[in-house]
Formats: structure tokens, sequence, C-alpha cells
């Protein structure tokens, strides 16, 4: 009896090498550190894939208020003023201020409006006087003293210019110009007057002179109206 012996065949295939655990420890804490980065910058950025914010809206400029320069020729010395037409001007809060301080009187011009009360002080160490002039005709309004520390109150109620004196210190002067608008002003020796930062609009002028007023309606627009005064 013959015995063959049979070869075992060889065995052919693919050999895989198992990976070490560390190896793989390794790779999941990158995977993870990744992840995160990746969480952190979607919110910083307001989030992956969302579509971005539409812009602000830019606010519409605000409309430009047109201030224009009044001019034109009046009698000399005489008070102008523009009030606005259908409109009424508030009167100021508190009376106007003339004070009477180391041999002055300050302001040297103060403006007032008609009806509007007008404290004339004596802040200083001496006495003093106070006599008030119409200037159109001389006549006089109030002359009275003011003692130290004290005061004298009074309301005009007439359009016009006022001379102020002291008869105690003959150097001490002033003037009070009354006007019925906040937008007032006093013509030059050529008869020539300004009024600035007028808004545009209707306004009535008024001229008051020798103690008489004139008025008119003039339409103002920027930046500067000539006005034809008629008197």
């Amino acid at each position: 009896m013959r015995w063959t012996i049979m070869g075992l065949a060889p065995l052919v295939g693919t050999i895989v090498r198992s990976t070490p655990m560390s190896s793989v420890r390794s790779t999941s804490r990158r995977l993870r550190r990744s992840t995160a980065l990746l969480l952190i910058t979607c919110a910083v950025s307001g989030g992956c894939g969302a579509p971005a914010a539409p812009p602000a809206a830019t606010p519409a400029p605000a409309a430009a208020t047109t201030v224009a320069e009044v001019t034109g020729t009046a009698p000399r010395g005489a008070v102008v003023s523009l009030s606005p037409v259908g409109a009424s001007v508030p009167m100021p809060e508190g009376p106007a201020v003339l004070d009477q301080y180391a041999k002055q009187f300050v302001p040297g011009v103060l403006y007032v409006r008609v009806g509007q009360p007008v404290e004339f002080r004596n802040t200083e160490d001496m006495g003093h006087n106070v006599t008030v002039n119409r200037r159109s005709t001389g006549a006089s309004v109030f002359d009275v003293e003011t003692d130290p520390q004290e005061k004298y109150v009074h309301t005009f109620d007439r359009v016009g210019q006022y001379d102020v004196l002291c008869s105690v210190h003959p150097g001490m002067q002033a003037t009070v110009i009354a006007a019925d608008s906040p937008l007032a002003t006093v013509s030059d020796e050529g008869g020539r007057f300004v009024i600035a930062n007028v808004s545009a609009g209707a306004y009535t002028l008024s001229v008051t002179f020798e103690g008489r007023t004139v008025k008119q309606v003039v339409e103002v627009k920027g930046p500067r109206t000539d006005v034809r005064v008629s008197w």
C-alpha cells in the first residue's frame, strides 16, 4: 500500500494588524477638540451656514432749518422787530436785570420784552439813583434812589428806547430797549438794521420811531432777506 502525503495549500489573504488602544484614544481626543473648536467658531460668527443679518437701515437725515439774515433801512434809531405770523412768542421766564456795580450799569444795553419785569439792582456798598427817560420825547418814566443791596422793579409797557442815568454819579449811563419780540434791533445812524438767526417763514415787521409804529408782513427766506420799509 502506497501512501501519498498531500501538502497543505498555503493560506492566501490580507493580514489585518490590530491598532493599539493608545492610538485610538489619541485620535478620539483630536476629534473632540476639532468638534469643540467648530462649535465655538459657529457661535461667534452667529451660526454656521446661517444667513447674515441684513445691515441696519441708515436713518434719513434731519431736514435742515433755513436760517436767514433780515436787513433793511428804517428811520434812524428806530426799534425794529419781527414777530411770526399766526404764532405767539412766549415771555421769558423771570425778570430782566440791570445792575449797578463798580459805578457802572451792567449791561450797558439791555433788551427787554414789553410787559416783562425789569429789576434795577444795586449790588455794591454805596448808594445810587436810577433815572429813566423816554429817549424819543425826554419824558420821565421814573426816578428812584437805590440803596446798597436793594432793587427797584419796573415793567415797560411801550416799545422804545429808554435812557438810564444815575444822578449821583453822572458817568453812569445805560440804554433799555423794549420790544414786542425777542427778534429785535435798533437801526443805526444811517437807518440800516440787521436781524440775524431768523428762521424761514412769514413775519410781521414792526418799526417804532418818533412815537409811532409802522407794520408790514415780510416773507423770510435764506440766506438773506432785504426788506423795503415804508413809513
